[in-house]
């Protein structure tokens, strides 16, 4: 629903200073100036407009976990992602013209105009400061907010225009601007606003006063909790266990690494296709198969029949 898509948002990661956006004291005004903000292609609103201790916790398990993260595993992991990327831009003929996008029927055309839109996600993504374990030790998340997470989103719409339907301002940020937010009740830090969306049925939904900040009351209920026991776990992983996980990681990285380089050496649709066919034929049956796109003709014999 429209709160889960804002919240998506946040783990979408225009190059620009971070806005100070006001956040309201009140219930119903603060959830107007998110959806606003947001629907502006300002993501780093959701960062505002969360207490300042939430700010710490997420900042401080962040780091935590990056400090505890081994580097070759983060490294080979978002260089697979960055190897990916690579082959879907440099084959991307091939790709088209595969069985597998034959197989798509009308939806090829939208995926042809939007291939190189997504491909520009993917390598901004790539590229961000999530993939870099020392940066993430350090990571400011209002400024990666304002900077990455700008960028994709708006990249994001480009894609989404290249499908004819301009899917993203009209489903997204214009029901988001349209959205209408009322205050059902408030006793003391304890409140509810009921917001409408075009087309959508009313919700309600329950917030909770925190430090000067109104969040979901399911968030503040369960927040000391969630975040206790994930410091809990990441103090709780002995260096046996960790080195136990990267041996499994890096073992399933290389055999995903090495399914890439076969992609990286195909020169023609007919080599892409085995490759693919081997690769996730088992997964899709006989989805992969050579004429699987196309209707199936029976062929009728005289013989066995009545005259």
């Amino acid at each position: 629903m429209l709160l889960c898509q804002i919240v998506g948002v946040l783990l979408m990661a225009a190059a620009a200073p971070a806005l100070a956006i006001e956040i309201p004291d009140s219930p119903d005004g603060t959830v107007r100036a998110v959806t606003a903000a947001v629907a502006d292609r300002h993501p780093e609103v959701l960062w505002q407009a969360l207490p300042p201790r939430y700010q710490k916790d997420i900042t401080e398990l962040t780091h935590a976990f990056a400090g505890r993260m081994d580097p070759a595993v983060w490294d080979a992991a978002f260089g697979l992602g960055r190897k990916a990327t690579g082959i879907l831009r440099d084959k991307k003929a091939l790709f088209l013209e595969s069985e597998m996008l034959q197989a798509t029927g009308d939806d090829r055309r939208r995926i042809e105009a939007g291939w190189d839109s997504v491909v520009s996600v993917l390598d901004s993504f790539f590229s961000s400061d999530v993939t870099r374990l020392e940066t993430l030790k350090t990571i400011d998340w209002e400024r990666f907010l304002s900077t990455t997470g700008r960028q994709l989103m708006s990249q994001a719409a480009e894609v989404s225009k290249t499908r004819g339907d301009n899917a993203y301002e009209r489903e997204f940020a214009s029901k988001l601007q349209q959205t209408k937010v009322e205050l059902v009740s408030r006793d003391g830090d304890q409140a509810t606003v009921r917001m409408t969306a075009p087309g959508e049925e009313p919700e309600e939904l329950p917030l909770t006063r925190v430090e000067g900040r109104w969040v979901p009351t399911e968030m503040a209920a369960d927040w000391d909790v969630k975040i206790a026991a994930a410091r809990e776990k990441l103090a709780s992983i002995t260096d046996e266990e960790a080195a136990q996980g990267s041996a499994q990681a890096l073992a399933l990285i290389g055999m995903a690494n090495a399914m890439l380089t076969e992609l990286e050496g195909v020169e023609s649709v007919e080599q892409l296709d085995q490759k693919l066919q081997g690769m996730f034929g088992p997964l899709f049956g006989g989805f992969m198969q050579p004429g699987a796109g196309e209707p199936v003709v029976e062929e009728s014999t005289s013989e066995g029949t009545d005259s």
